[in-house]
């Protein structure tokens, strides 16, 4: 299936507006209040990259970000606020971040960013055809080494890198990072059921087309699955 990106705005007014904003923030360089926590850490602020289908609406609550984006530290950071910041990112094992992000994109009948950019036949992708939509539109499931990950050799992955597989241990892992949370606890989020499901009826594949699929996905978020430890 084809998917053709929208433009926002008259004549993409929106989408030049947005391209503008967005080379003024990397060139200002500094955190965004979507990436401020209330926590400083050896006097360094403490920010917050939200690689989505990791519960991190969870952790931004958790952490008190006030604003909601998934933008990438490489696109809105210079390279003295990234040293000068300590970094917070959450990974997930790549194929069911993968699937996680099509039922909630393609599954559930409300509408989603990825809607607003290539049109409502978004929610007749088949997983194949999401993956294209990733691959496309990467700040919505793109290798999650985009958010982890800087170009710097000094320091060139964050800080504290979570595993959502181990959420239950997130506060310890944040306590023992040296960071005060006091007495706040990790809410889980919009927890799913999909752990439940029944893959093969819910996204209408065939058991050989479910193991091209995991072959695809392993092949696209390679990277993560080495730079995360996934197998």
């Amino acid at each position: 299936m084809q998917f053709v990106r929208r433009c926002k705005g008259p004549l993409g007014l929106i989408d030049r507006i947005h391209a503008l904003q967005s080379i003024l923030a990397k060139a200002y360089g500094r955190p965004t209040d979507a990436m401020r926590t209330d926590l400083v850490r050896d006097g360094q602020t403490v920010i917050f990259l939200h690689n989505p289908k990791t519960a991190g609406k969870s952790l931004r609550k958790f952490l008190n970000v006030r604003r909601h984006s998934h933008s990438f530290a490489s696109d809105r950071l210079s390279e003295r606020n990234w040293l000068a910041t300590y970094s917070i990112v959450a990974v997930r094992h790549p194929f069911e971040r993968f699937l996680s992000g099509y039922y909630d994109h393609v599954m559930k009948s409300q509408d989603n960013g990825l809607v607003g950019l290539f049109g409502p036949e978004v929610k007749t992708a088949s997983p194949f055809d999401y993956l294209d939509l990733l691959k496309a539109a990467p700040k919505f499931g793109g290798p999650q080494v985009q958010w982890s990950d800087y170009p710097s050799s000094r320091k060139p992955r964050a800080d504290l890198v979570l595993r959502f597989e181990e959420i239950c241990q997130w506060k310890a892992h944040l306590v023992q990072a040296g960071l005060d949370v006091g007495a706040r606890d990790v809410p889980h989020l919009n927890r799913s059921a999909r752990c439940e499901s029944n893959h093969l009826h819910a996204l209408k594949v065939s058991p050989p087309e479910f193991a091209r699929l995991q072959d695809a996905v392993r092949d696209h978020f390679a990277q993560d699955y080495t730079a995360f430890g996934y197998c």
